[in-house]
């Protein structure tokens, strides 16, 4: 198999080079990655700015530009003459839940490689593995890292996904302290939790007013008992399940006109 990935945490990465390491035990794996972080610019492309390359000792290819940046350039300059089976996007530090997904630029890359044809995976650890003092464990990315490949060893989801035209897999790994803690996978829709802060407002050194944008979500609204969980087969979300402990699998399908508006629209008088 030949696989193709980036991410939006930048080039350098701890979970991209685990998900590398770990999907180059099953096939030949290909990395083309923004050269710095690039969090939250979903799938935007860099249309009025050239874009340069720069490969790596390690022969990741690093750019200067967004995630979707870098999986347009791979299908269509880099690996032009390369057929992928799929483009897998992460693994993100920090969970891409819910209505996230429209913000991330982990998503935004594998929705890039979907609008093309190619099946697409982003990948997610819940937490981003930060512990104590706030270093990255490459440890928990990299026991991420090792259930995504036997996702795709151990189930037809490659396979399924090829099935499903302009669907994106969005993936969150819990952020647990050993593997013998993850409780299974669950198929789940996305959730929608309240932001508790949309914006932080501060005042800069030189006294100007500054604005940080936020998704942290409100914390009573993260919880999900695990017996409900357990037994729910159908309209379980996201956040349910990895707080849960569970591998969350959301289908996600890209934008398009469905039939449902159209024919409400249709009864009106323009």
């Amino acid at each position: 198999m030949k696989f193709l990935i980036s991410n939006d945490d930048g080039v350098h990465a701890p979970g991209l080079l685990a998900l590398y390491q770990a999907l180059s035990s099953i096939g030949e794996v290909m990395v083309v990655a923004p050269n710095n972080e690039q969090s939250g610019c979903a799938s935007s492309l860099s249309i009025t700015t050239p874009l340069y390359t720069h490969q790596l000792d390690s022969g990741f290819i690093a750019v200067n530009g967004t995630p979707a940046d870098c999986i347009y350039m791979a299908l269509h300059e880099l690996y032009r003459h390369t057929r992928f089976d799929c483009v897998i996007t992460g693994i993100n530090s920090g969970a891409n839940l819910g209505q996230d997904v429209l913000f991330s630029g982990t998503f935004g890359a594998a929705l890039t490689a979907q609008l093309f044809g190619i099946p697409a995976i982003a990948t997610s650890l819940v937490g981003g593995g930060v512990k104590g003092d706030g270093q990255e464990q490459a440890s928990h990315y990299q026991m991420a890292a090792d259930e995504i490949v036997k996702l795709l060893v151990d189930t037809p989801i490659l396979d399924m996904c090829k099935n499903l035209p302009y669907h994106v897999l969005n993936v969150n790994i819990p952020d647990v302290g050993s593997v013998d803690d993850i409780k299974g996978r669950k198929i789940t829709s996305l959730g929608h939790s309240q932001i508790a802060r949309p914006v932080h407002n501060m005042v800069d050194p030189r006294g100007r007013d500054a604005y940080w944008l936020s998704l942290r979500k409100c914390q009573n609204e993260q919880s999900a008992e695990t017996e409900d969980v357990q037994s729910s087969a159908i309209n379980l979300t996201d956040e349910q399940a990895v707080a849960a402990g569970y591998i969350s699998l959301s289908p996600v399908r890209l934008p398009h006109t469905p039939i449902a508006a159209l024919d409400t629209l249709s009864t009106l008088v323009l």
